[in-house]
């Protein structure tokens, strides 16, 4: 989930809805989004490794190990380690351009031109988590203890309501900086969906220039495009891909397709991507050829799309879906909670295109 709380915020927001009589969500909502908005801004850097569960369609108890290496503002680089079929894969950001390569497959995609987003629209933004999240789960803090050598909070998070992919989660959640440090949500009782936890994480190491540059193989398949670039209209890249350009027929309040821009190269690895932001709520759809089973990462969590199977991966504080429709293959990211995202991609393809700029 893209959302957490600290308990002496929640304290701070019961007394206030006792004393104000107003909405005890949207304050749990503000104190939420202070709380981490100001957790995410305390850190400079950090060094990790970190172990998830349930990335494996064929083996979800199987461990997926990834050490991750951030500095403030926004750069990143994961790479996992285990297992060894996988080891290699890599998500590398500098904060202008992202990276994801698939050693594997020899396919990599490039998304450069990424704006930085301003610290207000940043807190803008996790409030709009924040309230989706509390108006749908209810919040127990548990206890704390002690995870990847730091103390942390738990907190057991029930849905209000059943609803796709709103599942059951907990949440431990570090007392200094309210980052996630392990994470469990279930689609049975007893049954984790999907797991993750640090196994160690230390804060203000030193970052070594150039470690979130990345190059790519001169043999690989690129994917590449600029968001910077020129616009072109649907007609316009419908007439130059040899694929159908598929859109969401539903997008949530105040989204809306603002720019499509073309890139890669127009033989062999055309890329469309299309715009959807509305500030720092970031919503885009990638758009490439459909070349078999690689077209869709090996590495995420299993979802049903629609009618297609696809994969769900978190990539600090984004989401990421992959899957397939015929001939169109498609990365949707965003950093809206995820359920969403799955509501918006099972609507793409699926009904008339709402109106573009």
């Amino acid at each position: 989930m893209s959302a957490y709380i600290h308990p002496r915020f929640v304290t701070l927001g019961l007394i206030s809805c006792a004393l104000l009589s107003i909405s005890c969500t949207n304050i749990k909502a503000h104190l939420m989004a202070r709380a981490i908005t100001n957790g995410l801004y305390s850190i400079e850097s950090y060094e990790a490794q970190v172990t998830e569960r349930g990335l494996l369609r064929r083996q979800p108890g199987v461990a997926v190990v990834k050490t991750i290496l951030y500095e403030r503002p926004w750069k990143v680089r994961a790479e996992v380690m285990a297992p060894a079929e996988h080891a290699g894969e890599l998500f590398v950001s500098d904060g202008s351009t992202m990276s994801i390569w698939w050693p594997r497959s020899g396919i990599g995609l490039r998304i450069r031109g990424l704006d930085q987003p301003s610290r207000s629209e940043v807190a803008r933004t996790l409030y709009r988590g924040c309230s989706w999240i509390v108006s749908h789960y209810d919040l127990d803090h548990e206890g704390s203890g002690v995870v990847g050598g730091r103390e942390v909070d738990l907190w057991n998070c029930e849905p209000l309501d059943q609803e796709p992919f709103v599942r059951p989660y907990q949440a431990w959640m570090d007392a200094g900086t309210s980052v996630p440090l392990k994470l469990r949500i279930q689609d049975a009782p007893g049954h984790d969906w999907y797991a993750m936890e640090f196994d160690t994480i230390e804060f203000g190491v030193p970052v070594p220039p150039g470690a979130f540059r990345f190059e790519f193989p001169a043999e690989a398949l690129v994917f590449d495009c600029d968001l910077a670039g020129p616009a072109v209209t649907l007609t316009e890249a419908e007439e130059l891909v040899p694929f159908p350009i598929l859109q969401p027929a539903k997008l949530p309040a105040g989204h809306e397709l603002r720019k499509v821009v073309l890139g890669g190269d127009l033989e062999a690895a055309p890329i469309v991507a299309l715009l959807m932001p509305q500030g720092a709520s970031w919503l885009s759809l990638s758009e490439m050829r459909n070349t078999g089973p690689a077209s869709v990462p090996e590495i995420g969590i299993p979802v049903r799309i629609g009618d297609h199977d696809g994969v769900l991966n978190f990539a600090f504080g984004f989401t990421i879906v992959s899957w397939s429709v015929d001939n169109t293959a498609l990365t949707l990211i965003g950093n809206l909670p995820f359920p969403e995202m799955l509501a918006i991609a099972a609507e793409v393809g699926s009904a008339a295109r709402p109106p573009s700029k």
